[in-house]
């Protein structure tokens, strides 16, 4: 006897659902077969354990680093710019935060990565209502598209995590410890320009080849759909992070 459910509408056994790729199979997919990877999650999205994954690294990332870093050296020069802070006032702010730089990195991996994951997820959605070959895809798909990419980064937390391990880093920021980005190597005197140099990360870039592979074969956009989610993607990984550049 056949081991298949039967299905509702008669005699005829339903075929069983496509398993979705566990974690770890995800974490090996995007760097040896991301095609593939994408088009079982097509029909099997999964995106929890990825982003959990993903938010583990950036919390044990954040606490070592704080616990690491010279707050002084990587603040000092920053509010010394500002003339109306006074001696005091500087030192006073280092100190705070001092105290506050885990709870508040802490908060920062988890509730703004998750925010920012599921408005990304959305906005690859609406793309996919007006670029999809076919099927329009769901939200559920978009969140895994959005996220499952994204653990190709993992192994650059990896590295950080264990830079700040063994040797002194003085007041650098995460993105500025490991030797992967232009930024490490180039130091122009305009803040912004080298806040983009660090933004062209390997890996990061690796993120966003894999995005456009994601949209193509997870979400089945047009070409147009896809180059848009990748615009998307740098909006949010280049873009903000220039911005932000003091």
């Amino acid at each position: 006897m056949s081991d298949l459910p039967i299905s509702l509408y008669g005699d005829q056994p339903e075929a069983p659902k496509p398993k979705a790729p566990g974690l770890l199979d995800q974490i090996v997919g995007v760097f040896t077969s991301p095609v593939e990877l994408f088009q079982q999650l097509n029909k099997a999205p999964s995106w929890g354990w990825a982003l959990g994954a993903t938010i583990t690294g950036a919390v044990l990332l954040t606490i070592v680093w704080g616990v690491n870093v010279d707050v002084d050296e990587m603040l000092r020069p920053i509010l010394e710019k500002n003339p109306q802070l006074t001696a005091s006032q500087i030192d006073t702010g280092i100190g705070m935060y001092k105290r506050f730089i885990i709870p508040l990195g802490v908060f920062q991996s988890t509730f703004i990565i998750a925010g920012a994951v599921f408005l990304m997820a959305l906005l690859y959605w609406l793309v996919g209502k007006g670029t999809a070959e076919s099927e329009r895809p769901s939200y559920v798909q978009a969140i895994s598209a959005t996220v499952v990419p994204g653990l190709v980064r993992l192994p650059h937390m990896l590295l950080v995590i264990i830079i700040c391990l063994v040797r002194s880093f003085g007041g650098l920021t995460p993105e500025k410890i490991a030797p992967t980005s232009l930024g490490y190597f180039f130091n122009p005197e305009h803040v912004k320009l080298h806040a983009l140099l660090y933004s062209l990360d390997l890996f990061y870039i690796a993120n966003v080849l894999l995005s456009f592979l994601a949209a193509r074969h997870l979400l089945r956009l047009k070409t147009s759909g896809a180059v848009l989610c990748v615009v998307i993607n740098l909006l949010f990984g280049i873009g903000l992070q220039v911005l932000a550049a003091k």
